[in-house]
């Protein structure tokens, strides 16, 4: 292997782990708390769910200088340094009063837009960076040793905010490191190699570049099939934070609890949906996934006030959700995407799925604000809003399942329940920390 590739592919893991830490104290919960403290309304609770995806829809837009870059990096580095460094600002907002809602909106709508233009791009990247046959092993590595970062990094930021308080020092700490983790996460995106980067002659433009890939019938199912599904979640919005901090009365350090529980399973499991993709073909474990996140959401509109619940719901999504159907989806998208338009397929895709989000925030955000006076007992469960668009999520998924499940996108080999297990602990459960141990020696030698 290049030494150049090598030296890259371990950059790219540090660089994970920045990336990492700035979205741990930054993003998730906190985030909700944050703007909730500021005074955000339930309908603008909605329109900050909304933003990821609005940014993510401009996507689409990089169709039109894709042709006119020399590299990726030239884009990547300057957005991401300046979106991730420019944090440190949100631990001023609260001393702007009523202007500090609408700035902190309007700086968290510019990172979003920053990181939505750079993800295609660094996709893109990677996917020429990776050798060829070690995808599902890089990553699944890569993915490990990230979730393994994120566990102590979650439980650190939810101490600091339950020590500090609900109040502008303890968000400020949290900002304040985040934003200096941002300004050495761009260092290393600056100094990571970026192999040749084919320059067009021409844009074909978003007209011309849609009716290509839409030829292409495996990737047009998986278009559809994941448009309408992104849509179903995007109506659960932000509003599970929501519920375990206004309705459920979790405290921050239990709220990072369950999230390090959460991601240590995930990180646990990376290894296996991987590992199990590479060997029988990612389809069809995807399929399996999306039901599990199907009624995973139903599981979320059921909580009671128990934290022994929450902590096995976690596992559960931990198992199937972070490890299962967020990377599977990536690695289904990359089979899927022609070699020639590897880049615009990342933008239109990742475009129409986060206009389907965004569509489902901001419903839930206008169903929320219309049902405010829901409030019926339903045995030991309130029922209000916030949980009303829990179950409407549930529903739509229903249908989203069902007709990904009738998709064909790849390669649709299925594996019979004992293969599952058998895998499960074959390459995961029993052997994980010997696993693990043998595989950071493997990455040391070669990269």
């Amino acid at each position: 292997m290049d030494p150049k590739v090598k030296r890259a592919l371990v950059v790219s893991v540090i660089e994970g782990i920045l990336a990492v830490l700035i979205n741990q104290f930054f993003g998730g919960a906190y985030l909700t708390g944050y703007f909730l403290w500021m005074g955000a309304s339930s309908f603008f609770i909605g329109i900050f769910g909304s933003i990821p995806y609005f940014a993510n829809v401009l996507q689409m837009l990089s169709l039109v200088y894709l042709h006119k870059l020399k590299s990726r990096k030239q884009l990547i580095v300057p957005l991401m340094w300046t979106a991730r460094t420019s944090i440190l600002l949100f631990a001023l907002f609260p001393l702007m009063k009523r202007w500090g809602l609408l700035f902190s909106y309007l700086l968290y709508l510019y990172i979003q837009i920053a990181g939505a233009i750079s993800s295609p791009l660094w996709q893109s990247w990677m996917a020429d960076l990776v050798p060829a046959g070690t995808l599902g092993n890089y990553f699944g590595f890569r993915n490990l040793v990230l979730g393994l970062v994120q566990i102590p990094a979650m439980l650190v930021a939810g101490f600091i905010l339950d020590s500090l308080g609900e109040n502008i020092k303890g968000f400020a700490a949290l900002f304040l490191i985040a934003g200096s983790v941002g300004l050495l996460n761009g260092y290393f995106l600056k100094i990571q190699y970026e192999p040749p980067y084919a320059q067009r002659e021409a844009s074909l433009g978003f007209l011309q570049t849609l009716k290509i890939l839409m030829r292409n019938k495996n990737y047009r199912n998986f278009l559809i099939g994941f448009t309408f599904w992104e849509f179903a979640l995007g109506i659960s919005g932000p509003y599970i934070n929501v519920m375990l901090l206004r309705e459920v009365k979790f405290s921050y350090s239990e709220i990072s609890l369950m999230n390090a529980v959460n991601m240590f399973i995930g990180s646990l499991f990376q290894p296996f949906w991987g590992r199990a993709g590479d060997k029988y073909g990612f389809q069809y474990f995807l399929k399996v996934c999306v039901w599990a996140q199907t009624f995973a959401i139903l599981l979320w509109a059921l909580t009671p006030k128990s934290l022994l619940y929450v902590l096995l719901l976690q596992i559960y999504i931990g198992v199937f959700v972070t490890a299962g159907t967020s990377q599977l989806i990536f690695y289904n998208l990359m089979q899927v995407s022609p070699p020639d338009l590897k880049t615009e397929a990342f933008s239109l895709y990742n475009g129409f799925v986060n206009f389907a989000l965004f569509l489902g925030s901001i419903l839930s955000g206008a169903i929320v604000s219309c049902f405010e006076w829901l409030n019926v007992k339903v045995w030991y469960l309130n029922v209000t809003s916030v949980r009303l668009v829990l179950f409407i999520s549930f529903v739509l998924r229903i249908f989203a399942a069902t007709m990904i499940t009738k998709l064909e996108f790849g390669r649709p080999k299925q594996v019979t329940v004992v293969q599952l297990i058998r895998e499960t602990f074959v390459t995961n459960v029993i052997p994980w920390i010997r696993g693990f141990t043998a595989n950071l020696k493997i990455f040391r030698k070669r990269y």
